[in-house]
């Protein structure tokens, strides 16, 4: 969705300072997508893969999470940072143009350009809301969400949205799909090999005897700051939920406060690397975004993200539990 919006807005693409505008303004626009996509992704329960895996997690130790409460904890840290997190990308990384009157109509006519909705649009939209509502029931209905992608997929094949030649042609895709599954791997080696396990056993001895408050704030902020070695979410999630978790309980942290939070923790700390999760590959991979930039902003964001809900988060989730 960002590139023809990105494109609508450069005035004349002939021109190297139009050009060199439309890139600053891409960059603007994908670095907000990015930040904005992993708090989606902390807000919703069916939003990233890790999630309801986590929750699985918890009910071991006595919390049980579903949609409503999910939705309901990461709501008040979340619209707050959706308000926060644009302007701070904008204070820190402003684009060269930052008047722009003639934008309006230019959208006006690349949305009237557009015209209305095809059938094969209203298709895929109705694909996309049934797949979001079966995703939201798998777990009521007892439907494999998996089974609802390919679904979701063959619906599109068979009305030729998506064609077999489609498939074909994505071989950026193929190559980003390939490179982040060699990234995956050596991460999660990483627990293979007992590196996890020691980490578990550091950070018992490292917060023992400490108060619970304490503990809490050392535990989600080592959480978020060890994702900068990790290029998945739920590589993270599986090699130290339990292990994170179970060392705050143990140390009397409240286990619904610590459970919202390191399941929180694993989606808004996505944006500090470009390979911190798979969809960050491919905002890198856009033309758009230097990797240093991202390491750079997605620092300062992931550094808002965790002071919010640290600060903000931490009162609203002891209040609503």
């Amino acid at each position: 969705m960002l590139y023809p919006i990105v494109n609508a807005l450069s005035i004349d693409s002939g021109s190297k300072v139009a050009d060199g505008t439309r890139k600053k303004i891409g960059a603007f626009l994908m670095m907000c997508s990015m930040a904005g996509l992993t708090l989606s992704s902390t807000l919703w329960l069916t939003a990233m893969a890790a999630n309801p895996a986590g929750a699985a997690i918890a009910r071991e130790f006595g919390v049980n999470i579903n949609y409503g409460t999910w939705a309901l904890a990461a709501s008040l840290p979340v619209i707050i940072l959706y308000i926060l997190v644009p302007l701070v990308i904008y204070k820190i990384y402003p684009p060269e143009t930052k008047y722009t009157p003639e934008a309006p109509k230019i959208a006006h006519n690349a949305l009237t350009k557009m015209g209305k909705f095809s059938k094969n649009e209203w298709i895929m939209s109705l694909t996309f809301i049934g797949m979001v509502v079966l995703w939201i029931m798998a777990d009521t209905w007892n439907i494999n969400k998996t089974a609802v992608a390919f679904l979701g997929l063959g619906i599109l094949m068979i009305t030729n949205i998506f064609t077999i030649v489609d498939m074909k042609n994505e071989g950026s895709t193929l190559e980003t799909l390939i490179w982040f599954a060699i990234l995956f791997s050596l991460s999660s080696n990483l627990n293979n090999f007992g590196f996890m396990e020691w980490i578990g056993e550091y950070i018992i001895m490292w917060v023992n005897g400490y108060p619970w408050q304490l503990v809490y704030i050392l535990i989600v902020v080592s959480y978020v700051a060890i994702h900068y070695f990790f290029v998945s979410q739920t590589a993270q999630m599986l090699a130290l939920y339990s292990i994170f978790l179970g060392v705050a309980v143990n140390s009397k942290v409240p286990a619904e406060l610590i459970a919202y939070m390191l399941l929180f923790a694993t989606n808004f700390s996505a944006i500090i690397t470009p390979q911190g999760s798979s969809a960050n590959v491919i905002y890198a991979g856009s033309g758009y975004l230097k990797s240093e930039e991202i390491y750079k902003i997605g620092g300062v964001i992931t550094a808002l993200n965790t002071f919010v809900f640290l600060v903000i988060g931490t009162f609203w989730i002891l209040f609503i539990t």
